[in-house]
């Protein structure tokens, strides 16, 4: 779907600006920004996919884009990360935000490929790991976290809080507005996310 061809374009256009921004930094911010490459990364590797139509499956409601929610696997925890190396965290604590971020999404790549009362089974648990990871990013990940990690943390929760309506406005979930562009949506969120985030913690981190 062409979509999912500028969804990759897209990203690999995000990897490219994290990166020259982070080009000249030096200590903290160079780890930062070396991290922060990696969420445009691995969004665009997995909208190649979608796009070769290897992590999509064809329903009834449409298409179901399941490559999305493996890729929050992976870039939910380096978000994680960029966070924590702001905050200063240490590394247990970071270790373990990390792992209720791929639990969540885990679970809702469950949920989107489950049909029936399933589905349901799993996204209560996927909503459950989300209120664990918003009570440790709220509390032992940034616990005297300063102005810039304070607007990076709501940046991430305000926009993460979109994805869910997503999923259950489109195909992936319940198909609440099945007229709705849910999968230009996804992209533009995902630019948001992904790279923006990354040139906020850069920023951050230079400053």
């Amino acid at each position: 779907m062409p979509v999912f061809f500028f969804g990759a374009l897209a990203m690999a256009v995000g990897a490219l600006a994290v990166g020259i921004a982070g080009r000249a930094a030096d200590g903290r911010a160079r780890t930062v920004a070396a991290v922060a490459v990696g969420p445009p990364v691995s969004a665009g590797t997995w909208y190649v996919a979608m796009a070769l139509g290897q992590a999509t499956v064809v329903r009834p409601a449409g298409v179901v884009a399941w490559g999305r929610y493996a890729d929050g696997v992976i870039t939910i925890p380096l978000l994680v990360v960029l966070l924590g190396l702001l905050a200063g965290a240490d590394r247990r604590t970071m270790a373990l935000t990390m792992a209720v971020g791929a639990y969540t999404m885990a679970t809702t790549l469950a949920a989107t490929l489950s049909l029936g009362g399933a589905k349901f089974v799993w996204l209560a648990v996927s909503v459950g790991g989300f209120m664990t990871l918003l009570a440790l990013m709220f509390g032992p990940l940034t616990p005297a976290a300063d102005r810039q990690t304070r607007l990076l943390r709501a940046y991430l929760v305000v926009l993460w809080l979109g994805y869910p309506v997503l999923w259950l406005l489109g195909p992936e979930g319940l198909t609440l507005a099945p007229s709705l562009p849910t999968g230009a949506l996804a992209v533009g969120l995902d630019l948001l996310v992904k790279p923006g985030a990354g040139l906020l913690a850069v920023r951050a981190a230079r400053s």
